[in-house]
């Protein structure tokens, strides 16, 4: 299947700066030493796309296999309706859309429902064949972080130096929700996973789990001494 490859960033903005504040000298070196660093990060949403694994469409028993590893539905209307964020994509079961009902058959809809956003729908698909759902149709919501740090120098001796830097990781404590269909991701790019498809419902670096920080978690705040010589 050809598509969006999931590291497939198309824009991607890195911004690093390091600022040394005017010193003076003063006792115990309190007014001179200190500089500000900063790294801001903005980037568009990686792709993600349906993939069922409960139901075999297909009809071909293939639905865990390794190469196939589920089947997609079928989507009508605008991509970017379906970017997911931090709450599921709605779900119908009853009292279905009109546009649902104008894509899929209604003995479909009664059993696996179906999923609609602004004016774009994801329809189960008829049995024997293949929704055409293909590889990255969607995105996620994106990525956008910013890390400062505050560091203060003393210099002892012509060789030995101290350095104290508090470094904040997310400092303006800004959500990025993590790509449904991560590798690590629980199934949220699953249709059949009805109460959370669609959603971002974690941090990338709970999602991952991923242990480095400032990766789009809360806020956190690291302190460190080092001693040059």
């Amino acid at each position: 299947m050809y598509g969006n490859s999931p590291f497939d960033i198309r824009h991607r903005f890195t911004f690093s700066a390091t600022y040394e504040l005017p010193g003076r000298s003063s006792r115990g070196q309190l007014l001179e030493g200190w500089s500000i660093s900063n790294i801001v990060t903005v980037q568009t949403g990686q792709p993600w796309e349906p993939t069922d694994m409960s139901n075999d469409f297909a009809e071909n028993g293939q639905i865990n296999d390794l190469a196939t590893y589920g089947q997609p539905w079928n989507f009508f209307g605008n991509r970017s309706d379906f970017t997911s964020g931090p709450t599921p994509i709605p779900y119908f079961t009853t009292n279905f859309p009109a546009a649902c009902v104008a894509h899929a058959a209604l003995a479909d809809l009664q059993q696996y429902g179906c999923y609609m956003k602004g004016s774009s729908v994801l329809v189960p698909p008829a049995a024997g064949t293949v929704g055409n759902a293909g590889r990255g149709i969607f995105r996620d919501s994106g990525f956008r972080d910013w890390d400062l740090a505050v560091a203060k120098n003393w210099k002892f001796t012509e060789r030995l130096s101290a350095q104290f830097r508090a470094e904040f990781f997310n400092v303006l404590n800004h959500p990025s929700f993590a790509n449904p269909g991560g590798p690590a991701a629980p199934g949220w790019n699953d249709p059949s996973a009805t109460s959370t498809f669609g959603c971002g419902c974690g941090t990338p670096d709970q999602v991952a789990p991923n242990p480095v920080l400032g990766s789009g978690g809360p806020r956190s705040i690291q302190l460190g001494l080092k001693l040059l010589w």
